[in-house]
């Protein structure tokens, strides 16, 4: 993830101060080879025209700013803003990122909605839990402050906001994550910080985090691993979890075998095996880029790989130097990677360049993956894994579930067809979104951060745009003087996107300064 980038043109800033039918993502992707919009090797050039229509700035329902831009007949609320005061006392952290609905809650002829964010931070002030000491996982005192990461819980009625609380802390950059089935939240560090010298605890774990803050148990599930977690997802036929890591040209894709599979709150504190993935008959294959040297390299969009899976002995290994030569490694020499990492390598497994998101489709019965860099970093020596990014399609199967298939569904070759995709989800319909989180980028409708839908042909369209830009005059309007600072922040990540179960609301957050929106509309007219 990363911190805003500013921007200097103002672009659209108005009235500021300052196909359902598809049976899934990607269904019928085979027809991107001979679309316009694609190059020889099948990676997008340019974006596709949206099932939605062109965006334009669209005034929010709660604060009467032009936050965002939006097609034609789709409106949003905003709410929980970086520094505004929880019900339980405490301001919002900044840094929104990975979030989910995880339960739904009937309250009259109303439903609420209850989601848990993740907040991506360092060292600073730490989030504590009222009521419950044991939801604090790491409160040592370093010069740079206390662990400072962790999520919140919010219950939202009709768009808007009913209460925000705090329900972990003690935690190190919280990026991403994913549901359980339990209706709790798993949350991952991404990091391999080891506060032990100074009297805390060893970070860059996975934490189970419970809806009800009282009840969070805030212990790391080791077994999971110790590496920079970026997201996780479950597949529901054997409750397998599938993990990203997030390093640069360090990443493994790894699997989670809990040994108690019973789906309730305290099952993986169980323990359980840790897996990394390898392409079968290729040892150490480096999946970053397109046309690559070496055949474990994929050499187009479409092409599928077999997968095994081999076991990492120490789940829970600290980091250690590793030295991998060779023609095709895009940074030579020794290098500090994670423990499960350099054991994944040893015994043949694969690599990606930076994985991020990933997320379970019903449909295809797939998990739909995320790798923000996969490709070719424009001129200069052309190193793979500093490209654009990419979307991995993995299905297990059904037959042997120690295989499965690897497949290369999207690739971008612009900024503009695609910067840098993170996070990932699914609507109820079908349809995939993707949040961008590369450098500023200027398509046709100005420059800011993106949410990028998928047509069934696997082609990326603009659904939505940032138009977040504050004036110390917008700050005051909306009674929050002193909470975060006037700026552009349209080159601010979109993160943590998620539809409620009905997929009438989508939720989205904008990083910093930090707001969560809720998106409605006509979402039929397209596969969104």
């Amino acid at each position: 993830m990363n911190e805003m980038v500013s921007l200097n043109r103002r672009g659209l800033l108005k009235g500021s101060a300052v196909t359902a039918a598809m049976a899934g993502p990607f269904a019928a992707f085979i027809a991107n080879e001979a679309h316009a919009t694609t190059n020889g090797l099948g990676e997008q050039t340019a974006p596709a025209a949206s099932p939605y229509g062109p965006i334009a700035p669209v005034r929010c329902l709660s604060t009467g700013l032009f936050l965002l831009q939006l097609p034609r007949g789709f409106s949003y609320h905003s709410f929980s803003f970086r520094g505004d005061r929880m019900d339980d006392g405490q301001r919002v952290p900044t840094s929104h990122d990975g979030m989910a609905v995880v339960s739904t809650v009937a309250t009259g002829r109303t439903v609420e909605h209850v989601l848990i964010r993740n907040h991506e931070l360092g060292a600073g002030s730490l989030l504590t839990v009222p009521g419950n000491p044991g939801g604090v996982y790491d409160d040592v005192t370093i010069p740079a402050g206390r662990p400072a990461g962790g999520c919140t819980v919010l219950r939202v009625r009709n768009g808007q906001l009913v209460e925000h609380k705090a329900n972990i802390g003690g935690t190190l950059v919280n990026c991403a994550g994913g549901a359980s089935p339990w209706g709790s939240w798993l949350t991952c560090e991404e990091t391999e910080t080891n506060l032990t010298g100074s009297g805390g605890r060893r970070h860059g774990y996975v934490f189970d985090v419970h809806a009800d803050p009282l009840q969070t148990v805030a212990e790391p599930i080791r077994d999971m691993g110790r590496f920079a977690h970026e997201a996780v997802a479950f597949d529901p036929v054997t409750g397998y979890i599938y993990q990203t890591e997030d390093a640069r040209n360090e990443a493994g894709f790894y699997r989670f075998i809990p040994n108690d599979r019973s789906r309730r709150y305290g099952a993986l504190f169980a323990g359980g095996r840790l897996q990394a993935a390898k392409v079968v008959g290729v040892e150490r294959a480096n999946l970053l880029a397109l046309a690559g040297i070496r055949p474990s390299q994929v050499e187009r969009v479409g092409q599928t790989l077999q997968i095994e899976w081999v076991d990492i002995a120490d789940p829970d290994a600290s980091p250690a130097d590793y030295t991998e030569v060779g023609p095709d490694n895009p940074d030579t020499g020794t290098r500090n990677v994670s423990g499960p990492f350099r054991q994944a390598r040893e015994a043949g497994a694969l690599r990606m360049s930076r994985g991020e998101g990933i997320w379970w489709d019903n449909r295809t019965q797939s998990f739909f993956i995320t790798d923000t860099s996969f490709g070719y970093e424009s001129g200069g020596a052309r190193r793979a894994g500093r490209g654009l990014g990419c979307i991995w399609r993995y299905t297990p199967s059904r037959s042997n579930p120690d295989r499965g298939t690897l497949t290369l569904v999207y690739a971008a070759a612009a900024r503009v067809a695609g910067n840098n995709v993170d996070n990932i989800c699914i609507s109820p319909r079908g349809g995939l979104l993707t949040c961008d989180d590369g450098s500023a980028v200027v398509d046709a409708f100005g420059p800011g951060q993106r949410l990028m839908g998928y047509t069934a042909q696997g082609l990326a369209y603009i659904f939505a745009k940032s138009n977040v830009v504050f004036s110390n005059a917008d700050i005051a309007a909306i009674g929050r003087t002193g909470q975060f600072a006037a700026g552009d922040y349209r080159g601010a990540e979109f993160a943590g996107a998620t539809f409620d179960p009905t997929g009438r609301v989508l939720y989205v957050n904008n990083y910093t300064p930090g707001i969560t929106f809720a998106i409605t509309g006509p979402w039929g007219l397209g596969n969104l």
